[in-house]
């Protein structure tokens, strides 16, 4: 009897019997606490007078038991094959391979390393996870498909200024809240209202919590080779206790499994000490997230424009980017994305650090402590720590008894 080939592409295992005429997929595999290995195996054959499909089901690849009575069942359906030598060497490689786990690599001080890499910067760094969180109807979801264009086109003269890869990116929209109809509107007025060209977002529908639906999306991914999916949203793809850790330690173990970049969509919840708003639910959310963007929007009733600013609350790969701002127009023709600083938005004001306040303020030329400390309601010693701090990164010149601009001196 013939060793199977065996394949592996992104946790799922490949076995082929070629004198048999046999292929066996193994999917969907779990390593339990007492040692067990159990997982999905669907067992096919390409011999003439069967039919293709002879076996799929849930199976103990630790048990001597389940082994002897699949052997017997399949001797019933394929008696061109020794069942149980074929389902000891798919026992024995399956586990083999699940409690391996990753190789062992050696990382030499040496070697010419890259830095990190950006998907799209500075937004969305390149395989890692990255969380894009805010109120309802602050326009993420918009927002994601708007990154989805840049990348997809890709479009280097976006006017949030945003750096694709010179290369077309294939995107897998995965959504937990709406239906195709109501994205696939959404692409196209986006389309329209930029004047756009033709593009597609590959797109699918989920009901069933990413984790336990990991083997389908895999598919998906590999079927229309994406490389970035975009998760709308979070709670939906969960579908657990959001303050539980557990429940964010299964979504970013899943997410590691399809090792590749990916973008979340998440809700907010407020800080019950510093009243702050953070990702709803528990801090693994923003413990395992690569790079984490806020949203907030302002909007005057009855306007069908909103003000949207991005704010880098987290980096694990650079120094936080300056906020992002932009305008969501709602016109007939479509939807239009613009740029605008955010500090044109009074409402985000107060978002911003200290130091950037002060350098937005002083754009308008210098002023002295006092001026500046009455302006921003900032008390005299803090303003003049700040400024030393501005001065110390060549940010600021003090001129007599003012305080500038190094640009604008």
């Amino acid at each position: 009897m013939s060793l199977p080939q065996i394949e592996e592409t992104a946790g799922s295992y490949y076995f082929t019997w070629k004198e048999e005429q046999l292929k066996v997929t193994v999917s969907r595999l779990s390593q339990h606490k007492d040692g067990r290995v159990t997982g999905e195996i669907l067992i096919t054959t390409t011999a003439p007078g069967y039919s293709p499909h002879l076996h799929q089901a849930q199976f103990n690849f630790s048990s001597t038991q389940s082994r002897t009575q699949l052997a017997k069942l399949m001797m019933e359906r394929y008696e061109e094959a020794d069942w149980t030598n074929i389902l000891e060497q798919l026992s024995y490689y399956t586990l083999d391979r699940a409690r391996k786990g990753e190789p062992v690599k050696t990382i030499k001080t040496s070697d010419e390393i890259s830095p990190p890499d950006y998907l799209l910067w500075p937004i969305i760094p390149f395989h890692q996870p990255t969380i894009l969180y805010g109120d309802g109807g602050v326009g993420k979801s918009y927002l994601a498909l708007f990154f989805a264009f840049c990348l997809s086109l890709p479009w280097p003269d976006n006017p949030l200024n945003l750096m694709a890869k010179t290369e077309p990116t294939r995107v897998l929209y995965l959504d937990y809240e709406t239906d195709e109809k109501e994205i696939a509107w959404r692409v196209k007025s986006l389309k329209s209202g930029m004047e756009l060209p033709d593009m597609s977002i590959n797109y699918r529908r989920c009901v069933m919590p990413l984790a336990d639906d990991i083997e389908q999306i895999r598919q998906a991914i590999q079927q229309v080779g994406a490389s970035l999916i975009i998760v709308d949203s979070i709670g939906a793809a969960c579908a657990a206790d959001l303050n539980a850790a557990e429940t964010a330690i299964r979504l970013f173990n899943a997410l590691r499994q399809l090792n590749l970049t990916s973008l979340l969509i998440s809700h907010t919840s407020k800080d019950r000490i510093t009243k702050n708003k953070t990702i709803f639910g528990s801090v693994y959310f923003h413990t395992y997230s690569r790079s984490v963007w806020e949203v907030k929007k302002f909007q005057e009733i009855g306007e069908d424009e909103i003000d949207v600013g991005l704010f880098h609350r987290k980096s694990n790969l650079s120094k936080l980017h300056y906020p992002i701002g932009a305008a969501i127009s709602f016109r007939e023709n479509g939807i239009v994305i613009k740029t605008q600083e955010v500090t044109n938005v009074a409402e985000f004001l107060e978002t911003l650090s200290a130091t950037a306040r002060i350098e937005e303020l002083l754009k308008s030329g210098p002023m002295t402590i006092s001026e500046i400390g009455e302006e921003l309601d900032i008390s005299r010693n803090a303003t003049r720590a700040y400024l030393s701090r501005m001065k110390s990164r060549n940010k600021v010149v003090k001129v007599a008894d003012k305080w500038g601009l190094v640009a604008a001196t």
